[in-house]
């Protein structure tokens, strides 16, 4: 009888070290002590220790680098991607594309959206907060979004766009989320709503003339994570590890809607405001119109 191959587990590497668990907090986005203390403490109180046993499992399991490492931690995460297959068909396979999405839950749209747009090609970035852009093993797919109160954000927001547009020149794929933000109520309670977007998307699809995929995902965030919105940032950005252990275990069906061209994005472009807004309403309306 054959032996079978020898699978390599992402322990056995050699120098292997254990993930630090330091690395799984937002804290560092504030630059004041007392609000990054305060962030900490959050998280170990909320579902940081369940996230650290889930890596711990993840680790000493069969190592999976690229486009496969979605795959693989989205089922370790248990959570399913429901998006029927002919929906894919809507991703063109070549030619410099920009993905738009909705932002309703935070670091898992990401992940979803990377092995979404990978069951195409894989010639794509996502423009990302800084938590999931340190994981070595699908560097090449992410670009690092700074936050708003990190320290040199004018130089890295630079950057960033400046390696999106190069990727568009060299008909490529450029996924984001014009939000900048995870979606919240405007009150206490109700429906989370997507913050306004961003112009820098409407200048960036100008420019390049791609190709424009909208794309939907229903859902929201904890009603705690919401509350925490209105009470202040340093709580609400104490919660997004939080977030992520609500949403385990959870299915995930975005809508990918029909591509839209640059013959088609160009009578919207005289006003950059309202284009993005016209873009927005597109990519929220296929929540009653999946099939637009």
């Amino acid at each position: 009888m054959q032996d079978l191959p020898h699978k390599t587990r992402f322990s056995d590497e050699p120098g292997f070290r254990p993930f630090d668990k330091r690395r799984l907090s937002y804290a560092s986005t504030f630059p004041n002590p007392w609000k990054a203390a305060a962030i900490r403490v959050l998280e170990w109180m909320t579902g940081k220790i369940t996230l650290l046993r889930l890596i711990h499992r993840f680790e000493h399991s069969e190592k999976e680098v690229g486009q496969a490492f979605w795959s693989k931690a989205l089922r370790f995460m248990g959570i399913v991607v429901e998006t029927p297959v002919e929906q894919f068909a809507h991703i063109p396979p070549t030619g410099a594309v920009v993905v738009i999405s909705n932002h309703p839950h935070g670091l898992v749209d990401g992940m979803v959206l990377g092995e979404l747009i990978g069951r195409v090609r894989t010639d794509y970035k996502i423009l990302t907060r800084s938590l999931i852009s340190g994981i070595s093993e699908v560097s090449e797919f992410l670009i690092p979004v700074p936050f708003p109160h990190e320290e040199n954000m004018l130089e890295k927001g630079l950057e960033m766009r400046r390696e999106a547009m190069e990727i568009l020149a060299r008909g490529g794929v450029v996924v984001l989320f014009p939000a900048g933000a995870v979606a919240t109520t405007t009150g206490w309670w109700g429906e989370a709503v997507e913050r306004e977007w961003h112009p820098f998307t409407a200048r960036m699809i100008c420019r390049s003339k791609a190709t424009v995929v909208p794309i939907f995902f229903p859902g929201h965030n904890s009603p705690a994570y919401q509350v925490a919105n209105h009470l202040s940032p340093v709580i609400r950005q104490g919660l997004l590890i939080h977030e992520i252990v609500y949403a385990l275990n959870k299915p995930q069906k975005p809508v990918i809607g029909a591509p839209i061209p640059w013959d088609e994005l160009a009578p919207h472009t005289s006003n950059q405001t309202e284009f993005v807004a016209w873009l927005r309403a597109r990519t929220l309306a296929l929540k009653e119109h999946p099939h637009a």
